[in-house]
């Protein structure tokens, strides 16, 4: 297979071995393959390729559908090498990060570690150490888990995407992303091209909390954010892995009541805007029980000073 291409090429997996069971019978389709260097270039593949496309950045997630059955597109369109998506940068007050940057950049970047130290606690528990070198925070995103990690805290921050197309460039709140399971507003021939955090106005304290079945890499039970100003008195908590999509609280005003006061009305909140299920990682009710244990952690994490590091 020939990498740079800048038209797909048939990629056949059972060429060498590649999803191939005991017994010899293909796993996965044949599909086609292709590696631009621009993100216009991207955006008309993809758009070319319609619902039968799919974005390859770090495809951690992508693979394992593949693997699984539950998607088989004809082509795959691999963005992780296009130099702009690759940016960590401050860019007048905001912080920027490339579609492409993969999380563990996110979690050694001392910068991040000492402004969101939320943001990067997020990224340090998703997978391994050796995923974490391909999976992006936008991938973690765009896979559209209502269980994402990196959801949660980047709905406190009102964090949002730029995305492309061929139709031209617009900003997509992370709020406005997710419509479903497994379902975003983007459409075929969007490309996201980074993640946008807003300068910061005055103090902000970020954590993270995440309840998971085993120690090690799992996908959340229950896991939560929240974003404190204390200047402002304003605190923002979202919550992941207990609707069909992540949710983010109305903004509380911390100068109106008492810190027990504060914990209470967030978990009647939390109670009133979250609809848990049972799945194969625990009951309904195992996570309305730990979700206020989960959240009075999180606040006494965010409200210390300091909060999150």
């Amino acid at each position: 297979m020939q990498l740079g291409r800048q038209t797909p090429r048939p990629y056949d997996h059972r060429a060498d071995g590649v999803g191939l069971p005991k017994g010899g019978q293909a796993v996965l389709r044949r599909f086609e393959y292709a590696r631009p260097n621009s993100v216009d270039e991207a955006c008309r593949l993809l758009a070319d390729g319609g619902r039968d496309a799919a974005i390859l950045a770090g495809g951690t997630d992508l693979l394992v559908d593949l693997r699984n059955g539950s998607r088989s597109p004809s082509l795959l369109v691999d963005v992780k090498r296009i130099s702009e998506l690759q940016a960590l940068k401050t860019n007048a007050g905001e912080t920027v990060l490339g579609a492409a940057v993969p999380l563990n950049v996110v979690v050694e970047n001392r910068a991040l570690r000492e402004t969101y130290p939320g943001l990067c606690d997020a990224a340090l528990s998703i997978a391994t150490y050796q995923l974490r070198n391909r999976a992006t925070v936008a991938g973690n995103l765009c896979n559209a888990s209502p269980a994402a990690d990196m959801a949660p805290i980047l709905l406190v921050l009102d964090a949002k995407l730029t995305v492309q197309s061929p139709q031209g460039t617009r900003t997509v709140p992370v709020a406005k992303l997710f419509t479903g399971v497994k379902r975003t507003s983007l459409a075929p021939g969007d490309v996201v091209v980074d993640v946008r955090m807003p300068p910061l106005d005055g103090e902000l304290r970020t954590a993270f909390q995440k309840r998971q079945r085993i120690r090690g890499h799992d996908l959340a039970v229950v896991n939560a954010a929240a974003a404190y100003a204390p200047s402002r008195g304003i605190l923002r908590v979202a919550i992941g892995s207990c609707a069909p999509t992540p949710v983010l609280l109305e903004p509380f005003d911390t100068t109106r009541t008492s810190p027990q006061a504060l914990v209470d009305e967030v978990i009647r909140a939390a109670a009133t805007a979250t609809a848990p299920i049972d799945d194969v990682r625990a009951s309904a009710a195992y996570r309305l029980a730990v979700l206020p244990v989960l959240l009075r952690r999180l606040l006494a994490d965010a409200t210390a000073r300091g909060g999150g590091a």
